[in-house]
C-alpha cells in the first residue's frame, strides 16, 4: 500500500483511480473505472458501462455527484448508466441488419 492509503496501480498519474465516475469525452460515455492497466508505456482504464479499455489521457473525472440536464432534465449516474446500455443494444441492432443485409447481397 502507498503512503496516500492505495495500491500502487489504482491510480494513475492524471488523477485517476479505480471507481471514479468518468466520462470518455469522445462519445460522451460515463461510467466506472474498475481497472488500470499500462500497456505500451500508456495508462488505460476499464470502464463499466461499456466494458472497454480506453486511454487515462481521454477520460474525465466527474466526481460522486454527477449530474447530467438533458432534455431540461437532471440525471442521475444510474439514469445515465441505462440510456448508455440503451445506445449500446441499438448499435449492436445496426450492425445486425448490416451484416444480414451484406451477407443477402454476397452474391
Amino acid at each position: 500500500m502507498d503512503s496516500d492509503g492505495t495500491n500502487g496501480d489504482s491510480i494513475n498519474g492524471d488523477g485517476i483511480a479505480v471507481g471514479d465516475t468518468v466520462r470518455y469525452a469522445g462519445t460522451g460515455s460515463v461510467g466506472k473505472v474498475k481497472r488500470i492497466d499500462e500497456r505500451d508505456h500508456e495508462l488505460w482504464a476499464r470502464v463499466d458501462s461499456t466494458g472497454l479499455w480506453y486511454k487515462a489521457s481521454a477520460l474525465e473525472v466527474l466526481g460522486e455527484e454527477f449530474e447530467k440536464k438533458e432534455w431540461g432534465k437532471e440525471l442521475t449516474l444510474e439514469e445515465l448508466k441505462r440510456m448508455e446500455a440503451r445506445k449500446m443494444d441499438s448499435i449492436s441492432n445496426v450492425q445486425q441488419i448490416l451484416e444480414a443485409e451484406l451477407c443477402e447481397s454476397g452474391g
